[in-house]
């Protein structure tokens, strides 16, 4: 799995996991927290959001994830 950086959004941090299938695919996951400090953490303490569908390429995974957790954050629906 990769890790990338954290983006901050009101008061909102995500950050984005990414694996490879077997397929060849790429898969992305979003963790949300609560202010800077917390994304920061190596360990999450929230569970990840699987960002919906998979993509030919880790770069279209990952700036889907970015996509996928503003307008989570914008929704209110972090669960974080």
């Amino acid at each position: 799995m990769s890790g990338y950086p954290v983006i901050e959004q009101d008061g909102e941090c995500a950050s984005v996991t990414t694996k490879r299938e077997a397929t060849g695919r790429w898969m992305a996951w979003v963790h949300f927290e609560r202010g800077a400090d917390f994304a920061r953490l190596k360990g999450h303490a929230t569970t990840p959001h699987r960002v919906p569908n998979d993509y030919p390429s880790e770069e279209q995974a990952v700036l889907a994830a970015y996509a996928y957790a503003r307008e989570r954050i914008a929704a209110g629906q972090t669960d974080a």
